[in-house]
C-alpha cells in the first residue's frame, strides 16, 4: 500500500489558476470521429493503437512539438460518458516515480473531481504489456463527488518512453473505471521493451529541506572558458553515446525524495545522501532543471562550480556556472534569460554537441 497523502500533499499546494496540466485533450462532450482509421501508429517510438481501445473509440491525435517526441490521442466512450487521453513522449528524467509524482499533484488540483476521500484512493503498482518492466507502472484510481463519478491516472516506462492514461467518467464508479483502465493499458500495442524497468518505489518526503545558503553568483565566462565548460560536457556525452545507453534512458531510477520547497508549477527532487545536487520537474510533461556540482581541475576558470542542465529527455542545455549552488529561484530564472553555453542531443538519432561562446 502506497501513502496517499504523500499526493496529497503535493496536490494541496496547487491554486485554482493551475488547471491547464489536468484538462482533457478534447472535450468530453464532443463527438467522435465517425469512422476511425483502422489502426494508428506513432512511428518514433513504434505505438499501434486500433480504433477502439477497451469500448473507448479513437479520436484525434496531436502533436506537441515539431520533431514527434511527444504526442497525445484522445479516446471516448459516449455511452457511460467516460473518456480517455494516451500520452506518449521523452522526459527528463524518465523517472516514473518523479513524473507521476508531478502527474498525480496535477490529477488531484483539477477541480472536476470536487472533494476526494483519501481512504478511497486506490494507489499500486502494475506490470506493463510487452516486457515494460515488472511492476513498473504506477496507478491511481478515485471515486469523486463532483462533475465526474471517477477519475484515474496511469503511468509507465517503454524503453526510455514515458506512457501516461488519463481516464474519468460521469457514470462509471471507481471499480469499474480501474478495470477499464486496466483493460485499455493491456490493449495498447508497443514493440517488445529491451531494457525492463525497474519496479516503482514510492517517492517520498525528504527527511530534512535544502539548507539555504548564501546567494550564488553567476559566473560570466571568457571564450576560453566557453570553450573549456563545452568541451568537457561534450566529453561526458560522447562518453555516455560510446556505451551504447542513451542519457535519456535511464537504466535505473534513483530513489529520489520530494524536497519541502516543491511547488504547485514544480517540484524539486533531491537524492538523499548526496548534498548539492537536485532537480526540479516543470510539471509532468517531461521537462526538467538539474544542478550539480563540476571539478575541472586547474585546466579551466573557474575550476569548481554549479551548472544547471535544462532537458526535456531529447535534447539538453547547459548554462552558465554559479559559483555556489544556486537556489531554485536562481535555476528557474535561467531558461529564457541567459543564454546557455552548450546543448546536445540526447538520442541516436539526433545526438551531436555544440558550444556557445558567450564570453568576449
Amino acid at each position: 500500500m502506497f501513502a496517499f497523502n504523500r499526493f496529497v500533499a503535493s496536490a494541496a499546494l496547487a491554486s485554482a489558476a493551475w488547471t491547464g496540466a489536468s484538462v482533457p485533450l478534447a472535450a468530453q462532450e464532443q463527438a467522435a470521429p465517425e469512422r476511425p482509421a483502422a489502426t494508428w501508429r506513432h512511428d518514433r517510438s513504434g505505438l499501434t493503437l486500433s480504433a477502439v481501445l477497451a469500448g473507448f473509440t479513437r479520436g484525434d491525435s496531436k502533436q506537441f512539438d515539431a520533431e514527434g517526441y511527444n504526442i497525445g490521442i484522445n479516446f471516448r466512450d459516449p455511452q457511460s460518458r467516460s473518456w480517455a487521453d494516451l500520452y506518449i513522449y521523452r522526459a527528463a528524467p524518465a523517472s516514473v516515480a518523479v513524473l507521476g509524482d508531478r502527474a498525480a499533484a496535477g490529477m488531484f488540483a483539477n477541480p472536476m473531481l470536487g472533494d476526494v476521500d483519501a481512504n478511497a484512493v486506490s494507489i499500486v503498482r502494475f506490470t506493463p504489456p510487452a516486457g515494460a518492466g515488472d511492476k513498473s507502472g504506477l496507478r491511481i484510481v478515485t471515486p469523486t463527488k463532483g462533475e465526474l463519478t471517477s477519475s484515474g491516472l496511469a503511468i509507465w516506462l517503454h524503453d526510455g518512453w514515458l506512457v501516461k492514461l488519463r481516464m474519468s467518467s460521469k457514470t462509471l464508479d471507481a471499480a469499474t473505471l480501474e478495470a477499464r483502465m486496466s483493460q485499455f493499458i493491456a490493449a495498447v500495442t508497443l514493440p517488445a521493451a529491451t531494457r525492463p524497468a525497474p519496479a516503482f518505489a514510492e517517492l517520498r518526503d525528504c527527511a530534512a529541506p535544502m539548507k539555504p545558503g548564501k546567494k550564488a553568483r553567476l559566473v560570466e565566462l571568457d571564450v576560453t572558458g566557453s570553450i573549456m565548460i563545452g568541451g568537457l560536457l561534450g566529453g561526458a556525452s560522447e562518453e555516455l553515446a560510446e556505451t551504447g545507453v542513451s542519457v535519456a534512458d535511464g537504466a535505473a531510477d534513483p530513489v529520489w525524495c520530494r524536497d519541502a520547497g516543491s511547488q504547485p508549477q514544480y517540484g524539486i527532487y533531491r537524492r538523499e545522501g548526496i548534498a548539492e545536487t537536485y532537480l526540479i520537474a516543470l510539471g509532468d510533461t517531461g521537462t526538467s532543471l538539474s544542478v550539480a556540482g563540476y571539478d575541472a581541475g586547474p585546466l579551466m576558470k573557474p575550476s569548481k562550480g554549479f551548472l544547471v542542465t535544462q532537458s526535456n529527455g531529447v535534447t539538453e542545455q547547459v548554462y552558465p556556472p554559479f559559483d555556489r549552488l544556486p537556489t531554485p529561484e536562481q535555476a528557474l530564472g535561467l531558461p529564457g534569460k541567459v543564454s546557455p553555453v552548450f546543448s546536445a542531443g540526447l538520442l541516436a538519432e539526433n545526438k551531436g554537441t555544440t558550444i556557445m561562446v558567450t564570453g568576449k
